[in-house]
């Protein structure tokens, strides 16, 4: 993890428990990257139908691109669900806590269209990133789904971490399970989603999923529900 300071970002709670109907579909999408035109082209080619099916981003929805406020807008204009990334975290803490090298460091790291932003508009992101969870427990066609941004070589979502900073570097800065693709355990869930480390086509490791294509071309939309029933008909 980079030297970032976890002070307001320790505000956020850690996991949130989210309930859908098996009736509606429900997509998940990996870092975005500023890129709301992206993500559109991508929920097309899903067949997602805005205000019927239901989306979650994993974090890192801002940054690089040059539409981060308007993405963020279209999310909460179709009631999109979202984790933090580590990008969330940076400018959280160089907004909110006005910390300098994070601000110089979020800068030269994609976040240079905060300076084209007024404060007003600044601060109402960083407000709704504080009302967000760092992860959720998605329980949705009788599986429990475990969602975030990243994911350190163990976890057990159904015990969530009492220190928000280790929460914090685990799940929105550890790179350890995707380097090393060994995996130590992944408790309380069939299975878990995450973004974060660049690969050119999702993959698995362990029951952990991992979908951050965006660096190579385009976001990877998952339909869950399409995935469970791959899932489930491998082990037949």
């Amino acid at each position: 993890m980079l030297q970032i300071d976890a002070n307001v970002i320790n505000k956020v709670t850690v996991q949130k428990t989210l309930i859908i109907d098996s009736v509606k579909n429900v997509f998940v999408v990996g870092d975005l990257d500023g890129s709301l035109s992206g993500l559109q082209k991508a929920l097309n080619r899903q067949g997602f139908v805005e205000h019927v099916d239901h989306l979650i981003c994993l974090g890192d929805m801002i940054d690089r691109g040059s539409e981060s406020i308007l993405l963020i807008q279209y999310l909460l204009d179709i009631n999109a669900d979202f984790v933090l990334g580590n990008h969330e975290h940076l400018m959280l803490e160089s907004i909110f806590s006005q910390d300098e090298t994070t601000k110089r460091l979020w800068t030269s790291n994609g976040g240079a269209w905060h300076h084209d932003v007024d404060k007003a508009k600044l601060d109402s992101v960083c407000n709704l990133f504080l009302k967000s969870a760092l992860s959720i427990l998605l329980e949705y066609g009788g599986v429990k789904i475990g969602l975030s941004h990243t994911l350190p070589t163990s976890w057990n979502w159904s015990s969530e971490s009492a220190n928000t900073g280790d929460a914090v570097e685990s799940l929105l800065w550890s790179r350890e399970l995707f380097k090393s693709k060994k995996q130590a355990s992944n408790k309380g869930v069939s299975f878990s989603i995450h973004g974060h480390n660049s690969t050119q086509v999702p993959i698995w490791i362990g029951n952990t999923y991992h979908i951050d294509t965006n660096y190579y071309g385009r976001p990877t939309v998952v339909n869950l529900r399409n995935l469970i029933d791959k899932k489930e008909n491998s082990k037949v």
